[in-house]
């Protein structure tokens, strides 16, 4: 299983939004892996786990993928093709 944890910023920035939909509709491409999406806000106990310095994060099976900057679709799916090991 492939775990993906999206942390947004608690006034919901558009970076952090449209990086959720982003990471949410990528996950759906992959019908035959199994995906988990978890979202966090930053400043959580859960988020502060991490070491999020400023968002939005895409973390995928407990490594930091971006930080700090908008993600685009192609490279969420070339990380979920690294880690499902596609």
């Amino acid at each position: 299983m492939i775990h993906i944890t999206v942390i947004k910023s608690p006034t919901g920035c558009n970076s952090c939004e449209e990086t959720g939909r982003i990471v949410g509709e990528a996950a759906h491409k992959f019908p035959g892996v199994e995906i988990k999406v978890d979202l966090l806000t930053s400043g959580t106990p859960e988020a502060q786990a991490f070491g999020v310095l400023t968002t939005p994060v895409v973390i995928i099976n407990r490594k930091v993928y971006s930080m700090g900057k908008p993600v685009i679709a192609e490279k969420v799916e070339a990380w979920i093709r690294k880690e499902s090991g596609q």
